[in-house]
């Protein structure tokens, strides 16, 4: 009985040894993996600091400095459009103001609004400088002219592109007063001339009666004409100035005020 007990105990043991021998995982192997690598065969695992924490969230990669930099170019672009479009829209506005203020200036009180009342009433000479104003003073200067300071020479003659306006028999009495008369314009070349220099709506010396044909001041019948389309229906002419030489005259009625150019002899 002894004999076999202690067989059976012996192939219990080497039974037990085998199985301890097939398993690769035992405590002398992870001993000897260990020593070999620093390293323990297990996984490794973080503990989470609380039961709440999400690792996807504390796993972020931080920025680099070239992230950074492409950060920083894209504020700065932000920046510079936004800047832009202001000064876009200050450059419109600016132009549009200055686009109405030159079509305010180079308009006159030619205009038909209140025919019944009195013209004085309507557009009297300190409105109508207050409205429209010159829009380039004549330059003053202490220099010798034949035709004296503030006129202009062209060819034999002299003119002076007022800056002030008067009904059209008011501007002739200035202009007599000066040693002149409204301009006759009776060739291209006068024309050309009064056209490139005049900023404003001028009356010049040509009229006539209520259905009459047109005459200049010197008694001579209208040859050569540069009357805009359908302009001619009044009785007093002018010219407008930086218009198209070819046809930038206009008429309105003789009271209405406006600019005017004079001329003498130099």
């Amino acid at each position: 009985m002894e004999l076999q007990k202690i067989e059976k105990l012996e192939v219990c043991g080497d039974h037990q040894k085998g199985e301890d021998e097939e398993k690769p995982g035992t405590a002398k192997e992870k001993s000897e993996l260990l020593a070999k690598t620093g390293k323990d065969n297990e996984p490794d695992y973080r503990t989470l600091d609380r039961p709440t924490e999400n690792i996807y969230e504390t796993a972020v990669v931080p920025s680099t400095e070239k992230t950074r930099e492409v950060q920083r170019g894209i504020r700065i672009y932000r920046t510079m459009s936004i800047i832009l479009f202001v000064l876009t829209v200050i450059l419109a506005a600016a132009v549009i103001a200055l686009c109405a203020s030159k079509g305010q200036i180079r308009s006159t009180c030619l205009n038909e609004e209140n025919q019944e009342k009195d013209p004085s009433d309507v557009c009297s000479v300190q409105l109508c400088n207050e409205l429209y104003p010159a829009l380039v003073p004549q330059k003053k200067d202490t220099g010798c002219h034949r035709c004296g300071q503030g006129w202009l020479q062209f060819e034999n003659w002299c003119f002076l592109l007022s800056d002030v306006r008067e009904t059209w028999s008011r501007s002739r009495e200035q202009c007599r007063k000066w040693g002149a008369d409204l301009a006759v314009i009776d060739n291209q070349q006068v024309q050309a001339f009064l056209t490139e220099k005049g900023s404003l709506v001028y009356w010049i010396g040509l009229s006539r009666s209520t259905g009459g044909e047109w005459t200049w001041i010197n008694q001579t019948v209208l040859a050569d004409s540069y009357w805009a389309p359908g302009a001619d229906g009044e009785n007093c002419g002018c010219l407008m100035g930086k218009q198209s030489p070819g046809s930038n005259w206009g008429s309105a009625p003789c009271m209405y005020y406006t600019a005017y150019i004079c001329q003498k002899m130099v």
